[in-house]
This record gives C-alpha cells, structure tokens and sequence, in this order.
C-alpha cells in the first residue's frame, strides 16, 4: 500500500478554531482554506457534534488519535486529528484527511509533520508582523506627521503646500510597491 499524502491538513487551537488550513478543503469541508481559518469547528460540524465531541477528547488530552472516514465528492477520506502538545497541554490538533486505500504515517511523523506545520505558520507571522511594524507602520506615522504639518499650513494660510502633497505621495507610493513586493513573495508554505 503507498503512503500517502494528505488531501488537505489543518490544525485547531484550543478555541476550537482553524488555525491554518491548507490543501483541498473545499471537497472536504465545502469551503476554501480562506474561509475556514478563524472560524469555530461549528462551521464544518455536523448536527450531532461529532467534530467537536472529537476535539473535546483531543484537548482533554483522553484521546491520543482520532480516526475514522467520511464520503467526499471523488469517494471516501480518513480522517486523522492528534493532539500537539507544548509544555505537557495539548496546544491545538492537528488534523490530516488521507485518501482511502493509502497508508498512513504513524502518530509520531504525523505530530512531526504538524509540529513543522506550525512553526512555518509562526515563522511567518513573525516576519509579517516585523513587515507591519518597520514598512507599514512607519509610513502612517510619517504620513500622519506630514498631514498635521499640511493642516497647520493650510490654516496658516500658507496657500503654496504642493512640496507637502508630494512628498506625502511620494511615500505613500514607495510604501504601496514595498507592500506589493512583500505580497508577491512566492509562498513556500503551499508549493
């Protein structure tokens, strides 16, 4: 039997929201990645809660893996969710859905894999969050410093203030290309 790689892999943190989706979500939750990350496990559950009881157990830390299959539109998926732990807790749940027929890794490359996962994810956080910090916000503090110093001038009565709105626009330009440039890194995390 080949080992497989998983449809889609997603991971839920201890709200018992998506913390990241990725691959093809929409044949197995009928939503795209996008719409998933944020929201509660109510948006995929069904009407008994079987979504949630699962990771009621996964985050009591009672369950050491979950698996079962369901029916997607091109035949049948097993599901796999496991608990990640951080410091003794349970952190989030990692969930894998493999096509039906194939072998899975077990629990421990699969907690890897999901451990990898996650650190991605903050990694790249991190790096956006700097990104906002050094790019984005220095350039709204800077605009907002120049539009007192236009408004001051306006209410001067100083009617000469073009030096003021292009050097605003200036950068607010330089600022919209480094944004579209950092935008247009390619995106490792779904190669």
């Amino acid at each position: 039997m080949p080992l497989a790689v998983p449809v889609c892999q997603w991971s839920f943190d201890r709200e018992r929201q998506f913390h990241y989706v990725s691959g093809d979500s929409a044949a197995l939750f009928g939503r795209v990645p996008e719409e998933l990350v944020h929201s509660g496990v109510s948006i995929i559950d069904d009407p008994s809660g079987s979504w949630a009881a699962r990771l009621d157990g996964l985050f009591s830390g009672n369950t050491a893996l979950e698996e079962w299959t369901v029916p997607v539109p091109d035949g049948r998926c097993i599901i796999v969710h496991i608990p990640v732990r951080a410091n003794g807790a349970v952190s989030y749940t990692a969930g894998f859905a493999y096509p039906d027929g194939h072998e899975i890794p077990a629990a421990p490359e699969l907690e890897l894999a999901a451990r990898a996962a996650l650190q991605a994810l903050e990694t790249e956080r991190e790096r956006t969050a700097r990104f906002l910090h050094d790019v984005v916000a220095q350039c709204l503090s800077s605009t907002g410093l120049q539009l007192e110093l236009l408004r001051l001038e306006l209410e001067a009565g100083n009617r000469e203030v073009r030096g003021y709105t292009t050097d605003i626009q200036r950068r607010l330009d330089e600022t919209l290309k480094q944004v579209r440039a950092f935008s247009a890194e390619p995106d490792l995390h779904s190669a």
